[in-house]
C-alpha cells in the first residue's frame, strides 16, 4: 500500500457526493448498524486503490470498492450495488482513515455544510471591513448547517463549536475589532437561542439556555471589556449599540436580556471614560426616539427602559421615570428591571432620589418573589442610614406591602435593634422563644432582657396548658432560659418568687413536677 494518503480531502468530498446521489437514507442507516456491530470482518486496500472487504450478514458477502471510480463498486449480495454492505465498508474505511463515519451516513447534510464553509471562506477575510450587522449575516450563513435541537443548551454548544472553527483562519483584525467580533459572537448566540425559543415555545431547555448565554455575555464584559478600548465613541461601538437596540425592538414578553447587555456595556464605558459616554448619551436617546416615531412597534419595554437608563445617567430622574411610564405595558414591568436603576442611584450616593424611586417602584415589588422584596428592603435600609428623614416613609411603604412584607419588616426591626416591636410581631404571629435559635435572642438578652419576660412567660403557660409530657419538657426548657434572663437582669429574688408560685400552682401535675426535677428546677 502506498505511503501517500488513500483519500485526500477533495476525494473525500467526491465520495460523499457519490454516497448522497446513490444511496437512500434507509440503506445508509442499515449500513451504519452493520459498521457499529463490527460486521465488516476484513478490509484491504491494494496499490491500485481497490478496496476488498468481507461483510457478515445473513450470509458472508464480498465487497469491492474502486477509490478511483466509486460507481464501479460491487457486492456479492442480491442487490449487487449501492447496498448496506458497501455502505458499511465505506464507513469502516472512513473510520480507519480518520474521517467520521457519521459523515457517510449523513452525506447530504455534510455536503451542505462543506458548501457553506467554502462560500464562507471567501467572506472570512472580508470580516474586518464588514459592519457589525454584516458580521451577523456572515455568522448566520456560517452556521446554517447547525440545526436546532430540543435541548437548546446543546444547540448553543454546537453553534459555539462551529464559530470556534474561525480560529483556524488568519483574519486581519485589529485587536479592538477582534474584541468586538468576539463580543458579537456571544450576542449572535443569544439571538439564535431566543429565535428558537419564539419558534418552538418556551421550555426548561430554552429558558435555561438563554440565561446561560446571557450570563456568559455579562461575564465576558466584566473580564474582557478593556479589550474594547472604550476611551471614545467610534463606529464599532455605535453600531454595537444600534444592534442591541434593534434586538430590544423585537422584544417578546418579559425578556430583558438585551436590555441587561445594553446597560452592562454602558456601565463599562462609563467606568472607562465617563465624559465620552455622557457626551454620546443624547445621541443615543435621539436614535431611540427617532426609531420609535418611525415605527411605534419598536417602543418595547426594553427600549423604554434603555432610554430611562440613559436619562438617569444624565441625572434627569423625572424624565427617566416618565420614559418608563410612556411604555404601554409599563404596569407589567417586572420588579427586577428596576434594580439597575436603584443600583445607579446608590452608587452615585443620591439618597434622596433613591428614596423617590423606592416609593415609586414599591408596587412592582409587591409580588410573591420574596428575594426581590428582600433586595428592595436593603435599598431602603441603606437609604435611611444616609437620609434618616426617610425612615417614616420606609415604614409606611413596608406597611402597604403587607402581608408579603411581614418577614422583611421583622428583619429590619431586628437589624435596627427595635426589640419591643420585633417581639410584638413574634407574639402576633404565634411564635415563641423555641421558634428561634438561641443566638437570635442573645442580643435582646444582652441589651433589653426585661422585654423577653412576657415572651417567655406567655410561652411557658401555653406549653403547660397543653398538658402532655412532651410539652412539659418544652416548658422546662423555656424555664431554664427564663432563669438566665432574670440573672441577666440581676433579679434572682423575682425568679425565686415566680418559681415558688409556679410549682405551687401546678403541684397536681405530676408529669410536670417530674420534668422540673429532671431539669434541676425542683429539689
Amino acid at each position: 500500500m502506498s505511503s501517500s494518503p488513500v483519500l485526500n480531502d477533495a476525494e473525500w468530498l467526491k465520495l460523499l457526493e457519490y454516497v448522497a446521489d446513490a444511496y437512500t437514507d434507509v440503506t445508509l442507516s442499515r449500513g451504519f448498524t452493520y459498521f457499529k456491530q463490527g460486521q465488516v470482518v476484513s478490509l484491504n486496500i491494494t496499490e491500485a486503490r481497490l478496496v476488498q472487504a468481507k461483510v457478515d450478514g445473513s450470509d458472508s458477502y464480498r465487497v469491492s470498492l474502486n477509490l478511483n471510480k466509486f460507481r464501479e463498486g460491487s457486492c456479492t449480495c442480491p442487490v449487487h450495488s449501492s447496498c448496506k454492505h458497501q455502505a458499511a465498508v465505506m464507513m469502516e474505511l472512513a473510520d480507519r482513515l480518520g474521517y467520521p463515519a457519521t459523515q457517510i451516513m449523513n452525506a447530504k447534510m455534510q455536503l451542505k455544510r462543506a458548501a457553506a464553509l467554502a462560500t464562507s471562506e471567501s467572506a472570512i477575510h472580508q470580516l474586518p471591513a464588514m459592519p457589525v450587522f454584516g458580521w451577523h449575516s456572515f455568522m448566520d450563513q456560517y452556521t446554517v448547517s447547525i440545526k436546532p435541537t430540543y435541548d437548546q443548551g446543546i444547540y448553543a454548544q454546537q453553534l459555539r463549536y462551529q464559530l470556534s472553527m474561525l480560529s483556524k483562519f488568519t483574519i486581519p483584525f485589529s485587536d479592538r475589532d477582534q474584541a468586538f467580533f468576539d463580543l458579537h459572537q456571544e450576542l449572535f448566540l443569544l439571538r439564535k437561542i431566543k429565535e428558537q425559543n419564539i419558534q418552538g415555545g418556551s421550555s426548561f431547555f430554552t429558558s435555561s439556555a438563554v440565561y446561560k448565554v446571557y450570563d456568559d455575555i455579562l461575564n465576558w464584559l466584566k473580564e474582557f471589556a478593556s479589550r474594547l478600548a472604550l476611551a471614545e465613541s467610534d463606529e464599532r461601538l455605535e453600531t454595537t449599540f444600534a444592534y442591541v437596540r434593534a434586538q430590544m425592538a423585537e422584544q417578546s414578553g418579559h425578556s430583558y436580556q438585551e436590555f441587561g447587555v445594553y446597560t452592562a456595556l454602558w456601565k463599562q464605558w462609563m467606568a472607562a471614560n465617563e465624559t465620552a459616554a455622557l457626551s454620546f448619551a443624547p445621541k443615543e436617546i435621539e436614535a431611540i426616539e427617532t426609531e420609535s416615531i418611525e415605527d411605534s412597534s419598536t417602543l418595547t419595554p426594553s427600549r423604554s427602559a434603555a432610554k430611562a437608563y440613559l436619562l438617569l445617567m444624565q441625572s434627569k430622574s423625572k424624565e427617566a421615570w416618565a420614559s418608563f411610564e410612556a411604555c404601554p405595558s409599563f404596569k407589567e414591568t417586572p420588579a427586577y428591571l428596576f434594580i439597575g436603576f436603584l443600583d445607579h442611584l446608590k452608587e452615585i450616593l443620591d439618597w434622596k432620589e433613591l428614596v423617590n424611586w423606592l416609593v415609586q417602584t414599591a408596587v412592582f415589588f409587591n409580588n410573591p418573589r420574596t428575594r426581590e422584596l428582600e433586595t428592595y428592603a436593603k435599598y431602603w435600609q441603606n437609604a435611611v442610614v444616609h437620609f434618616p428623614e426617610a425612615e417614616a416613609m420606609m415604614w409606611k411603604i413596608f406597611e402597604s406591602l403587607l402581608p408579603r412584607s411581614y418577614s422583611l419588616i421583622e428583619n429590619v426591626l431586628y437589624e435596627q435593634g427595635k426589640w419591643k416591636a420585633w417581639l410584638e410581631m413574634q407574639i402576633l404571629q404565634g411564635h415563641d422563644p423555641l421558634f428561634h435559635r438561641v443566638s437570635v435572642l442573645q442580643p435582646i438578652e444582652k441589651e433589653a432582657p426585661q422585654l423577653l419576660l412576657p415572651y417567655y412567660h406567655q410561652a411557658v403557660n401555653h406549653y403547660v396548658g397543653l398538658k402532655n409530657r412532651h410539652d412539659y419538657k418544652a416548658a422546662v426548657k423555656l424555664l431554664k432560659r427564663l432563669e438566665k434572663v432574670y440573672k441577666k437582669m440581676k433579679q434572682p429574688g423575682h425568679w425565686e418568687t415566680f418559681m415558688t408560685s409556679f410549682v405551687e400552682r401546678h403541684s397536681r401535675l405530676r408529669a410536670l413536677q417530674e420534668e422540673l426535677r429532671k431539669g434541676k428546677l425542683l429539689g
